[in-house]
């Protein structure tokens, strides 16, 4: 990282990635990169997105596995600057096989961005579990950064 004095420990990255109300999944494609919003959660040091079953993200992570995961939070103007709080998460994505942990992803997907709506997960995700995919990042790396007012 070019700039030392804004960089962050791993704690303070997982806590901005927790944060976050989405994050940008970056991969390689045919034409160099590719970049998508997803809606992840983590157990532990797992991080977990869903998708549909065939398209470019399957595409690209079939050939490519290696990608990163980048989450921003607290953005603010700053006289012709910004600031921000960032985490930057790198590893190797793989389709997620077993039910278990699929439905266990799914449980935090949902606890995360819809915790309100828990009671009925169970219903909801029966006709869904065999239609939906889901991916799991196995982080090897993770970098905070933040430029925050002094």
């Amino acid at each position: 990282m070019r700039r030392k004095d804004r960089e962050k420990d791993a704690a303070f990255a997982w806590e901005v990635f927790d944060r976050a109300p989405y994050a940008v999944l970056s991969m390689r494609d045919e034409e160099g990169g590719y970049g998508v919003p997803v809606s992840p959660a983590r157990i532990g040091g797992k991080v977990y997105f869903h998708c549909a079953q065939a398209g470019k993200k399957l595409d690209c992570l079939s050939q490519w596995p290696q990608a990163s995961l980048t989450a921003v939070t607290d953005t603010a103007p700053d006289y012709f600057s910004c600031n921000y709080r960032s985490a930057i998460l790198r590893g190797k994505v793989s389709l997620v096989e077993d039910e278990g942990e699929k439905t266990e992803a799914l449980r935090a997907i949902s606890r995360r961005h819809c915790p309100g709506d828990m009671a009925d997960f169970d219903r909801y995700l029966v006709p869904r579990l065999k239609t939906t995919a889901v991916c799991r990042m196995d982080v090897a790396e993770i970098t905070g950064k933040e430029r925050m007012p002094k």
